[in-house]
């Protein structure tokens, strides 16, 4: 998966917030009775925009104005981010 093949995708993200573990800053989302995943607090930031209106690019926009980092240094983490969110199967592209 690379970003210039998924920048128009409007990712659409599955399951629900069951726990936010501010120690370890990161959160649990269950997908469904058997699957329960602990992700990071940018995955989550991540996996919380991906509403199906936004595409990647509208979502890389967002991150870069708000770290105050340019395109290019937020597409290739953000498109990895995407990619494990995928595999997980918490959202769908």
């Amino acid at each position: 998966m690379n970003y210039e093949e998924i920048k128009g995708a409007k990712p659409q993200k599955r399951g629900k917030v069951v726990d936010v573990l501010e120690d370890q800053d990161s959160y649990v989302i269950q997908l469904d009775e058997n699957k329960i995943f602990q992700v990071a607090s940018i995955a989550y930031y991540v996996w919380e925009m991906c509403d199906g209106t936004r595409t990647v690019q509208d979502i890389v926009d967002e991150i870069s104005k708000a770290a105050n980092l340019s395109e290019a240094e937020v597409s290739g983490p953000v498109t990895q981010i995407l990619e494990e969110l995928s595999k997980a199967e918490l959202i769908v592209i």
